[in-house]
Protein backbone atom coordinates (compact mmCIF):
# COMPACT_ATOMS: atom_id res chain seq x y z
CA UNK A 1 0.00 0.00 0.00
CA UNK A 2 1.11 3.89 -0.91
CA UNK A 3 0.88 6.11 2.03
CA UNK A 4 -2.43 7.08 1.48
CA UNK A 5 -3.88 3.90 1.61
CA UNK A 6 -3.99 3.20 -1.96
CA UNK A 7 -2.43 0.15 -3.67
CA UNK A 8 0.93 -0.32 -4.58
CA UNK A 9 1.92 -2.89 -7.28
CA UNK A 10 5.00 -2.81 -9.72
CA UNK A 11 3.79 -2.33 -13.44
CA UNK A 12 4.21 -6.10 -15.26
CA UNK A 13 6.73 -4.43 -18.09
CA UNK A 14 7.13 -7.86 -19.73
CA UNK A 15 4.53 -8.93 -22.81
CA UNK A 16 4.58 -12.73 -21.43
CA UNK A 17 3.82 -11.35 -18.12
CA UNK A 18 1.09 -8.86 -18.92
CA UNK A 19 -0.55 -11.51 -21.04
CA UNK A 20 -0.35 -13.82 -18.22
CA UNK A 21 -2.64 -11.94 -15.98
CA UNK A 22 -5.45 -11.07 -18.91
CA UNK A 23 -5.24 -14.78 -19.83
CA UNK A 24 -5.79 -15.43 -16.20
CA UNK A 25 -8.50 -13.14 -16.13
CA UNK A 26 -10.02 -14.95 -18.81
CA UNK A 27 -10.26 -18.11 -16.94
CA UNK A 28 -12.02 -16.70 -14.17
CA UNK A 29 -14.38 -15.04 -15.55
CA UNK A 30 -15.10 -17.92 -17.55
CA UNK A 31 -15.26 -20.10 -14.87
CA UNK A 32 -17.90 -17.31 -13.20
CA UNK A 33 -20.41 -17.36 -16.24
CA UNK A 34 -20.30 -21.44 -16.16
CA UNK A 35 -21.79 -20.66 -12.78
CA UNK A 36 -24.01 -17.92 -13.86
CA UNK A 37 -25.42 -19.82 -16.30
CA UNK A 38 -26.36 -23.02 -14.04
CA UNK A 39 -28.05 -20.12 -12.03
CA UNK A 40 -30.35 -19.13 -15.04
CA UNK A 41 -31.14 -22.74 -15.71
CA UNK A 42 -32.29 -23.18 -12.29
CA UNK A 43 -34.47 -20.12 -12.37
CA UNK A 44 -35.39 -20.28 -15.54
CA UNK A 45 -34.04 -16.20 -16.35
CA UNK A 46 -35.28 -14.69 -19.65
CA UNK A 47 -32.96 -15.24 -22.97
CA UNK A 48 -32.60 -11.31 -23.21
CA UNK A 49 -30.68 -10.84 -19.93
CA UNK A 50 -26.94 -9.98 -20.62
CA UNK A 51 -24.36 -12.38 -21.60
CA UNK A 52 -23.40 -14.83 -18.68
CA UNK A 53 -19.73 -13.35 -18.42
CA UNK A 54 -21.54 -9.52 -17.98
CA UNK A 55 -22.20 -9.76 -13.99
CA UNK A 56 -20.99 -7.82 -11.26
CA UNK A 57 -18.51 -10.24 -10.24
CA UNK A 58 -16.86 -10.57 -13.48
CA UNK A 59 -17.02 -6.94 -13.38
CA UNK A 60 -14.66 -6.23 -10.24
CA UNK A 61 -12.70 -8.79 -11.48
CA UNK A 62 -11.86 -6.77 -14.72
CA UNK A 63 -11.74 -3.34 -12.95
CA UNK A 64 -9.07 -4.67 -10.57
CA UNK A 65 -7.05 -6.69 -12.64
CA UNK A 66 -6.75 -3.60 -15.32
CA UNK A 67 -6.25 -1.06 -12.72
CA UNK A 68 -3.28 -3.72 -11.68
CA UNK A 69 -2.17 -3.63 -15.38
CA UNK A 70 -2.39 0.44 -16.51
CA UNK A 71 -1.21 1.22 -19.65
CA UNK A 72 -3.33 0.02 -22.92
CA UNK A 73 -5.32 -2.54 -20.92
CA UNK A 74 -6.43 0.02 -18.74
CA UNK A 75 -7.31 2.65 -20.99
CA UNK A 76 -9.62 0.58 -23.28
CA UNK A 77 -11.17 -0.09 -19.85
CA UNK A 78 -12.15 2.91 -19.57
CA UNK A 79 -13.37 3.79 -23.02
CA UNK A 80 -15.61 0.99 -22.57
CA UNK A 81 -16.74 2.73 -18.60
CA UNK A 82 -17.23 5.61 -20.51
CA UNK A 83 -19.94 4.01 -22.71
CA UNK A 84 -21.55 2.65 -19.76
CA UNK A 85 -25.01 4.08 -20.33
CA UNK A 86 -25.28 2.54 -23.99
CA UNK A 87 -23.22 -0.16 -23.94
CA UNK A 88 -23.16 -2.19 -20.33
CA UNK A 89 -25.15 -3.93 -18.23
CA UNK A 90 -25.30 -1.02 -15.16
CA UNK A 91 -23.82 -3.53 -12.60
CA UNK A 92 -20.75 -4.35 -15.06
CA UNK A 93 -20.47 -0.26 -15.70
CA UNK A 94 -20.85 0.80 -12.32
CA UNK A 95 -17.79 -1.72 -11.76
CA UNK A 96 -15.67 -0.15 -14.28
CA UNK A 97 -16.17 3.31 -13.45
CA UNK A 98 -13.15 2.82 -10.59
CA UNK A 99 -11.06 2.84 -14.03
CA UNK A 100 -11.74 6.36 -14.57
CA UNK A 101 -9.92 7.60 -11.07
CA UNK A 102 -7.80 5.40 -10.32
CA UNK A 103 -4.83 2.96 -10.94
CA UNK A 104 -2.49 0.90 -8.69
CA UNK A 105 0.66 2.83 -8.04
CA UNK A 106 4.00 2.14 -8.66
CA UNK A 107 6.23 1.51 -5.65
CA UNK A 108 8.82 3.69 -4.88
CA UNK A 109 11.70 1.78 -5.98
CA UNK A 110 10.57 0.99 -9.58
CA UNK A 111 9.49 5.13 -10.24
CA UNK A 112 13.13 5.52 -9.12
CA UNK A 113 14.48 3.05 -11.69
CA UNK A 114 12.22 5.25 -14.31
CA UNK A 115 13.51 8.20 -13.17
CA UNK A 116 17.47 7.19 -13.62
CA UNK A 117 16.29 5.77 -16.67
CA UNK A 118 15.05 9.00 -18.16
CA UNK A 119 17.70 11.66 -16.21
CA UNK A 120 20.32 9.75 -15.18
CA UNK A 121 21.73 8.52 -12.01
CA UNK A 122 21.87 12.40 -10.47
CA UNK A 123 18.54 12.87 -11.16
CA UNK A 124 17.91 14.41 -7.62
CA UNK A 125 20.36 17.85 -9.14
CA UNK A 126 17.91 18.62 -11.52
CA UNK A 127 15.14 19.60 -8.92
CA UNK A 128 14.96 21.81 -5.93
CA UNK A 129 12.21 19.17 -4.78
CA UNK A 130 11.39 15.98 -6.07
CA UNK A 131 8.12 13.80 -4.01
CA UNK A 132 8.61 10.25 -4.45
CA UNK A 133 5.24 9.82 -3.51
CA UNK A 134 2.51 9.80 -6.55
CA UNK A 135 -0.34 12.61 -6.28
CA UNK A 136 -2.59 10.59 -8.21
CA UNK A 137 -2.13 7.63 -10.83
CA UNK A 138 -3.94 6.73 -14.14
CA UNK A 139 -3.67 4.44 -17.24
CA UNK A 140 -0.73 5.91 -18.78
CA UNK A 141 1.23 6.98 -15.95
CA UNK A 142 1.23 8.83 -12.83
CA UNK A 143 1.84 12.48 -11.21
CA UNK A 144 4.47 13.33 -8.78
CA UNK A 145 4.98 17.04 -7.16
CA UNK A 146 8.33 18.89 -7.40
CA UNK A 147 10.06 22.15 -7.93
CA UNK A 148 12.40 23.86 -10.24
CA UNK A 149 15.74 24.82 -9.11
CA UNK A 150 14.49 28.14 -9.12
CA UNK A 151 11.67 27.56 -6.92
CA UNK A 152 8.78 27.18 -9.12
CA UNK A 153 6.32 24.56 -8.61
CA UNK A 154 5.70 22.03 -11.10
CA UNK A 155 4.09 18.65 -11.38
CA UNK A 156 6.15 14.95 -13.18
CA UNK A 157 3.43 13.36 -15.29
CA UNK A 158 5.62 9.49 -15.43
CA UNK A 159 4.87 6.74 -17.98
CA UNK A 160 4.76 3.50 -16.43
CA UNK A 161 7.76 1.22 -17.64
CA UNK A 162 6.66 -0.82 -20.49
CA UNK A 163 3.26 0.50 -21.95
CA UNK A 164 4.74 1.68 -25.03
CA UNK A 165 5.77 -1.23 -25.84
CA UNK A 166 3.27 -3.87 -24.88
CA UNK A 167 0.22 -1.60 -26.88
CA UNK A 168 0.00 -4.16 -29.74
CA UNK A 169 -0.30 -7.27 -27.12
CA UNK A 170 -2.49 -5.58 -24.62
CA UNK A 171 -5.28 -4.50 -27.17
CA UNK A 172 -4.95 -7.99 -29.40
CA UNK A 173 -5.45 -9.53 -26.19
CA UNK A 174 -8.54 -7.13 -25.03
CA UNK A 175 -9.99 -8.03 -28.57
CA UNK A 176 -10.25 -11.33 -27.82
CA UNK A 177 -11.66 -10.54 -24.02
CA UNK A 178 -14.50 -8.19 -25.89
CA UNK A 179 -14.73 -11.02 -28.59
CA UNK A 180 -15.48 -13.68 -25.57
CA UNK A 181 -17.99 -11.30 -23.42
CA UNK A 182 -19.61 -9.72 -26.15
CA UNK A 183 -18.79 -6.24 -24.78
CA UNK A 184 -18.31 -4.87 -28.60
CA UNK A 185 -21.67 -3.54 -29.84
CA UNK A 186 -23.14 -6.15 -32.99
CA UNK A 187 -21.97 -4.91 -36.25
CA UNK A 188 -18.99 -2.98 -34.93
CA UNK A 189 -15.52 -4.34 -37.02
CA UNK A 190 -13.22 -5.40 -34.37
CA UNK A 191 -10.29 -5.68 -36.49
CA UNK A 192 -10.76 -2.23 -37.79
CA UNK A 193 -11.79 -0.95 -33.90
CA UNK A 194 -8.32 -2.55 -32.87
CA UNK A 195 -5.95 -0.85 -35.08
CA UNK A 196 -7.86 2.49 -34.61
CA UNK A 197 -7.04 1.97 -30.95
CA UNK A 198 -3.78 0.87 -30.90
CA UNK A 199 -2.99 3.96 -32.89
CA UNK A 200 -4.54 6.08 -30.85
CA UNK A 201 -2.32 4.60 -27.65
CA UNK A 202 0.76 5.01 -29.70
CA UNK A 203 0.05 8.84 -29.55
CA UNK A 204 -0.86 8.86 -26.22
CA UNK A 205 2.44 7.18 -25.00
CA UNK A 206 4.50 9.39 -26.97
CA UNK A 207 4.67 12.68 -24.58
CA UNK A 208 7.32 14.25 -26.69
CA UNK A 209 3.92 14.71 -29.20
CA UNK A 210 1.70 15.45 -26.53
CA UNK A 211 4.48 18.03 -25.78
CA UNK A 212 3.84 19.25 -29.06
CA UNK A 213 0.02 19.30 -29.05
CA UNK A 214 0.02 20.80 -25.39
CA UNK A 215 1.96 23.93 -27.34
CA UNK A 216 -0.62 24.02 -29.47
CA UNK A 217 -3.85 23.94 -28.11
CA UNK A 218 -2.26 26.70 -25.57
CA UNK A 219 -1.51 28.23 -28.95
CA UNK A 220 -5.40 28.29 -30.05
CA UNK A 221 -7.40 28.11 -26.64
CA UNK A 222 -5.39 29.47 -24.05
CA UNK A 223 -6.49 33.10 -24.15
CA UNK A 224 -10.49 31.65 -23.29
CA UNK A 225 -11.66 33.52 -20.66
CA UNK A 226 -12.01 31.05 -17.44
CA UNK A 227 -10.17 28.40 -18.62
CA UNK A 228 -6.25 27.36 -17.71
CA UNK A 229 -3.83 25.27 -19.47
CA UNK A 230 -0.81 24.04 -17.79
CA UNK A 231 2.48 25.71 -19.08
CA UNK A 232 4.93 23.20 -20.22
CA UNK A 233 8.52 22.91 -19.37
CA UNK A 234 10.70 21.54 -22.11
CA UNK A 235 13.99 21.50 -20.59
CA UNK A 236 12.63 19.41 -18.39
CA UNK A 237 10.73 16.41 -20.28
CA UNK A 238 11.83 13.68 -21.97
CA UNK A 239 9.73 11.10 -24.26
CA UNK A 240 8.45 9.10 -20.83
CA UNK A 241 8.33 12.25 -18.48
CA UNK A 242 6.10 15.28 -19.06
CA UNK A 243 6.92 18.31 -16.74
CA UNK A 244 4.19 20.63 -16.29
CA UNK A 245 3.03 23.62 -14.29
CA UNK A 246 1.78 22.76 -11.46
CA UNK A 247 -1.97 24.32 -11.15
CA UNK A 248 -3.99 24.55 -8.34
CA UNK A 249 -7.55 23.09 -8.16
CA UNK A 250 -9.85 19.75 -6.96
CA UNK A 251 -11.20 16.98 -9.27
CA UNK A 252 -13.92 18.84 -11.50
CA UNK A 253 -16.88 16.44 -10.12
CA UNK A 254 -15.43 16.18 -6.16
CA UNK A 255 -15.91 19.92 -6.43
CA UNK A 256 -19.60 20.08 -7.84
CA UNK A 257 -20.83 18.47 -5.07
CA UNK A 258 -20.92 21.62 -3.14
CA UNK A 259 -21.20 24.05 -5.80
CA UNK A 260 -23.69 26.64 -6.49
CA UNK A 261 -26.57 25.50 -9.06
CA UNK A 262 -25.68 29.23 -10.65
CA UNK A 263 -21.52 28.08 -10.61
CA UNK A 264 -22.57 24.32 -12.17
CA UNK A 265 -24.69 25.94 -14.83
CA UNK A 266 -21.54 28.20 -16.04
CA UNK A 267 -18.86 25.38 -15.90
CA UNK A 268 -21.36 23.29 -18.13
CA UNK A 269 -21.96 25.72 -20.34
CA UNK A 270 -18.01 26.25 -20.57
CA UNK A 271 -17.44 22.60 -21.36
CA UNK A 272 -19.94 22.51 -24.42
CA UNK A 273 -18.32 26.23 -25.36
CA UNK A 274 -15.13 23.98 -25.52
CA UNK A 275 -16.48 21.27 -27.18
CA UNK A 276 -17.70 23.50 -30.03
CA UNK A 277 -14.61 25.78 -30.40
CA UNK A 278 -12.37 22.44 -30.59
CA UNK A 279 -15.13 21.44 -33.65
CA UNK A 280 -15.89 24.72 -35.31
CA UNK A 281 -12.77 27.22 -34.16
CA UNK A 282 -9.35 25.27 -32.80
CA UNK A 283 -8.89 22.89 -35.74
CA UNK A 284 -8.09 20.67 -32.59
CA UNK A 285 -9.49 18.30 -29.83
CA UNK A 286 -8.94 16.54 -26.85
CA UNK A 287 -10.41 13.85 -27.61
CA UNK A 288 -10.51 12.07 -23.59
CA UNK A 289 -13.62 13.52 -21.39
CA UNK A 290 -12.56 11.39 -18.82
CA UNK A 291 -13.63 13.40 -15.76
CA UNK A 292 -10.36 12.88 -13.81
CA UNK A 293 -8.53 15.23 -17.09
CA UNK A 294 -10.58 17.99 -15.20
CA UNK A 295 -10.00 20.27 -12.08
CA UNK A 296 -11.61 23.53 -10.87
CA UNK A 297 -9.77 26.24 -9.28
CA UNK A 298 -12.37 27.99 -6.97
CA UNK A 299 -10.37 30.82 -6.30
CA UNK A 300 -9.40 32.39 -9.87
CA UNK A 301 -12.95 30.41 -11.19
CA UNK A 302 -10.59 28.32 -13.89
CA UNK A 303 -11.69 25.34 -15.45
CA UNK A 304 -8.03 23.59 -15.51
CA UNK A 305 -7.49 21.11 -18.45
CA UNK A 306 -4.77 18.46 -17.77
CA UNK A 307 -4.14 16.15 -20.61
CA UNK A 308 -3.37 16.45 -23.93
CA UNK A 309 -2.05 13.00 -25.15
CA UNK A 310 -5.69 11.95 -27.06
CA UNK A 311 -5.70 15.66 -28.76
CA UNK A 312 -6.11 14.83 -32.32
CA UNK A 313 -6.67 17.44 -35.25
CA UNK A 314 -10.42 18.05 -36.27
CA UNK A 315 -10.31 18.11 -40.52
CA UNK A 316 -12.28 20.81 -42.26
CA UNK A 317 -14.76 17.57 -43.32
CA UNK A 318 -15.18 16.95 -39.88
CA UNK A 319 -16.30 20.30 -38.83
CA UNK A 320 -18.49 20.69 -41.53
CA UNK A 321 -19.87 17.05 -41.09
CA UNK A 322 -21.07 17.83 -37.38
CA UNK A 323 -22.28 21.20 -38.59
CA UNK A 324 -24.83 19.61 -40.76
CA UNK A 325 -25.51 17.64 -38.46
CA UNK A 326 -26.66 19.72 -35.49
CA UNK A 327 -28.81 21.67 -37.97
CA UNK A 328 -30.25 18.33 -39.26
CA UNK A 329 -30.93 16.89 -36.25
CA UNK A 330 -32.19 20.57 -34.87
CA UNK A 331 -34.78 21.01 -37.65
CA UNK A 332 -35.31 17.20 -37.79
CA UNK A 333 -34.44 17.58 -41.45
CA UNK A 334 -34.28 14.04 -42.64
CA UNK A 335 -32.31 14.71 -45.62
CA UNK A 336 -29.57 16.62 -44.11
CA UNK A 337 -29.39 13.89 -41.95
CA UNK A 338 -29.11 11.26 -44.70
CA UNK A 339 -26.50 12.97 -46.35
CA UNK A 340 -24.54 12.93 -43.23
CA UNK A 341 -25.24 9.70 -42.93
CA UNK A 342 -24.14 8.98 -46.90
CA UNK A 343 -20.76 10.74 -46.27
CA UNK A 344 -19.83 8.46 -43.21
CA UNK A 345 -20.52 5.36 -45.18
CA UNK A 346 -23.80 4.03 -44.63
CA UNK A 347 -25.46 4.46 -48.41
CA UNK A 348 -28.88 5.06 -47.13
CA UNK A 349 -30.83 4.48 -50.03
CA UNK A 350 -29.71 0.61 -50.02
CA UNK A 351 -30.84 0.28 -46.31
CA UNK A 352 -34.47 2.34 -46.09
CA UNK A 353 -35.42 0.34 -42.51
CA UNK A 354 -32.32 1.07 -40.85
CA UNK A 355 -31.69 4.66 -41.94
CA UNK A 356 -35.66 5.37 -40.76
CA UNK A 357 -34.32 3.85 -37.51
CA UNK A 358 -31.19 5.80 -37.60
CA UNK A 359 -33.17 9.28 -38.36
CA UNK A 360 -35.73 8.47 -34.90
CA UNK A 361 -32.34 7.97 -33.10
CA UNK A 362 -30.61 11.29 -33.76
CA UNK A 363 -34.30 12.92 -33.64
CA UNK A 364 -34.39 11.64 -29.97
CA UNK A 365 -31.32 14.50 -29.76
CA UNK A 366 -33.62 17.39 -31.10
CA UNK A 367 -35.06 17.88 -27.33
CA UNK A 368 -31.27 19.08 -26.19
CA UNK A 369 -31.73 22.09 -28.63
CA UNK A 370 -35.28 22.93 -28.04
CA UNK A 371 -35.17 26.93 -27.47
CA UNK A 372 -34.55 27.42 -23.55
CA UNK A 373 -32.09 26.37 -20.76
CA UNK A 374 -31.86 22.38 -20.86
CA UNK A 375 -31.73 20.18 -17.79
CA UNK A 376 -29.05 17.72 -17.63
CA UNK A 377 -29.94 16.89 -14.11
CA UNK A 378 -33.26 15.62 -14.79
CA UNK A 379 -32.40 14.71 -18.40
CA UNK A 380 -33.73 10.83 -19.58
CA UNK A 381 -31.88 11.12 -22.98
CA UNK A 382 -29.39 8.33 -21.96
CA UNK A 383 -32.73 6.18 -21.34
CA UNK A 384 -34.40 7.07 -24.25
CA UNK A 385 -31.12 6.41 -26.54
CA UNK A 386 -31.17 2.96 -24.69
CA UNK A 387 -34.44 2.08 -26.32
CA UNK A 388 -33.59 3.11 -29.65
CA UNK A 389 -30.52 1.10 -29.51
CA UNK A 390 -32.59 -2.01 -28.77
CA UNK A 391 -34.99 -0.99 -31.89
CA UNK A 392 -32.18 -1.07 -33.85
CA UNK A 393 -30.97 -4.48 -32.75
CA UNK A 394 -33.14 -5.98 -35.32
CA UNK A 395 -31.07 -4.07 -38.18
CA UNK A 396 -27.57 -5.20 -37.19
CA UNK A 397 -26.94 -7.37 -40.50
CA UNK A 398 -27.12 -4.07 -41.95
CA UNK A 399 -25.39 -2.00 -39.52
CA UNK A 400 -22.16 -0.22 -40.67
CA UNK A 401 -19.83 1.37 -38.45
CA UNK A 402 -18.57 4.74 -38.98
CA UNK A 403 -15.12 5.35 -39.34
CA UNK A 404 -13.32 4.52 -36.39
CA UNK A 405 -11.38 8.04 -36.17
CA UNK A 406 -14.99 8.92 -35.28
CA UNK A 407 -15.56 6.96 -32.54
CA UNK A 408 -13.21 9.60 -30.35
CA UNK A 409 -14.79 12.62 -31.55
CA UNK A 410 -17.90 10.78 -30.65
CA UNK A 411 -15.99 10.01 -27.17
CA UNK A 412 -15.34 13.50 -26.52
CA UNK A 413 -19.50 14.71 -27.47
CA UNK A 414 -20.89 11.95 -25.08
CA UNK A 415 -18.85 12.59 -22.63
CA UNK A 416 -18.69 16.23 -22.45
CA UNK A 417 -23.30 15.21 -22.01
CA UNK A 418 -22.10 13.41 -19.07
CA UNK A 419 -20.00 15.86 -17.73
CA UNK A 420 -22.87 18.11 -18.06
CA UNK A 421 -25.10 15.46 -16.46
CA UNK A 422 -22.69 14.28 -13.79
CA UNK A 423 -22.58 18.81 -12.63
CA UNK A 424 -26.03 18.50 -12.92
CA UNK A 425 -25.74 21.82 -14.90
CA UNK A 426 -28.82 23.54 -16.52
CA UNK A 427 -28.24 26.00 -19.51
CA UNK A 428 -29.22 26.88 -23.04
CA UNK A 429 -26.83 24.49 -25.86
CA UNK A 430 -29.44 25.77 -28.76
CA UNK A 431 -28.00 29.52 -27.94
CA UNK A 432 -24.01 28.38 -27.48
CA UNK A 433 -24.58 26.80 -31.13
CA UNK A 434 -26.08 29.85 -33.02
CA UNK A 435 -23.19 32.22 -30.60
CA UNK A 436 -20.84 29.86 -32.66
CA UNK A 437 -22.40 30.14 -35.83
CA UNK A 438 -23.84 26.49 -36.21
CA UNK A 439 -27.56 27.06 -36.00
CA UNK A 440 -29.52 30.56 -37.08
CA UNK A 441 -29.49 33.12 -34.54
CA UNK A 442 -32.48 34.64 -33.89
CA UNK A 443 -32.75 38.24 -32.92
CA UNK A 444 -36.68 38.05 -31.34
CA UNK A 445 -34.90 34.99 -28.59
CA UNK A 446 -32.04 37.71 -27.72
CA UNK A 447 -34.15 40.42 -27.19
CA UNK A 448 -36.63 38.19 -25.11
Amino acid sequence: MSDDGRPSSRVPSGRFSRLLQLGGTASRMAAEGAAERVRRLASKAEEELPHVLLTAKNAKLLAERLSRLRGAAMKVGQMLSMEGDNLLPPEFAKALEILRSSAHRMPRSQVEEVLRREYGKDYASRFGSLSLEPMASASIGQVHAATTLTGESIVLKIQYPGVAESIDSDVDNLRSLLAMTRLAPQGLSLDELTEEIKAELRREVDYGRELEQLVAYRRVAGELPGVRIPRPYPELSTSRILALERVPGVPLLDWSKTAPQAERNRVGRQLFELLLGEFFEFGLMQTDPNPANFFYDSERAELVLLDFGATRAVPPETSDLYRRAFRGIEARDSEVLRTVLDDLGFRTHERPGLTNALLETAFELSHTLEPGPYDFRTSRLSVRMNERARALREFKAEMIPPPPAYMFFQRKLGGTFLLCRNLGSVFDGREVLEEFGVLDYHPSRAAG
